[in-house]
């Protein structure tokens, strides 16, 4: 049985996709953040737990952190990419998607905070989100948004916004995600279908992340 147990944000669906696969695949246990009783793990670093999600070695005691804690668990699972996996340069190359994903992770995923215990949502990072905000931008762009009357809500959405919500970074974050994500069922579907599906997730997802 594996010694390893991720502590992970559980507000957040893909950390808890991610971690339910490495313990389907029996390669770690988990643990949710919101579980976790005062004290319980007094080597761990909470404040940066919030931002790299640990990795406890039961055994030693060892706590270890984002990259670090997830290329170890898939080293152990694959040993014939261990050198890879372990590089510094590889983990070098890959630490800036990681950061714009756990810095962005709540608006990318449309979660708000767990209703009671620690909630391990990272700080607001302005450099992270606005280069999240213009990813999006870079990516919607390309896909293409050729339905007028979408285009025409989301510009009312935008000037509203704007001029309501404080956290206006937040705010274009939610924004470009639902865009994006409209975008993409305009792309790959049918034009009917893919109307349909954009309104409804225009409506849905909005309606669910600024309210």
């Amino acid at each position: 049985m594996t010694n390893y147990t991720f502590l992970y944000d559980d507000a957040c669906p893909m950390c808890k996709a991610y971690t339910g696969a490495f313990t389907r695949l029996s390669w770690s246990k988990r643990k949710a953040f919101s579980r976790l009783a005062a004290g319980e793990l007094p080597t761990l670093d909470l404040d940066r737990g919030r931002h790299e999600i640990p990795l406890v070695d039961s055994k030693t005691g060892e706590v270890r952190y984002g990259l670090d804690a997830m290329t170890t668990v898939i080293a152990d699972a694959f040993p014939l990419l261990r050198s890879l996996l372990r590089s510094r340069v590889f983990i070098a190359a890959l630490k800036p998607l990681y950061w714009l994903i756990t810095y962005n992770r709540r608006v990318i995923a449309g979660t708000k905070p767990p209703a009671e215990g620690f909630d391990c949502a990272p700080d607001f990072n302005p450099a992270c989100r606005l280069a999240y905000i213009g990813l999006m931008a870079v990516l919607i762009a390309l896909l293409g948004v050729p339905f007028v009357p979408l285009l025409m809500g989301f510009g009312l959405a935008l000037i509203v916004g704007l001029l309501v919500h404080r956290e206006r970074l937040t705010f274009l974050g939610h924004l470009v995600t639902v865009l994006f994500m409209a975008a993409i069922a305009l792309a790959v579907l049918p034009a009917g279908w893919g109307i349909v599906v954009a309104y409804g997730i225009t409506i849905w997802e909005g309606g669910r992340r600024l309210a």
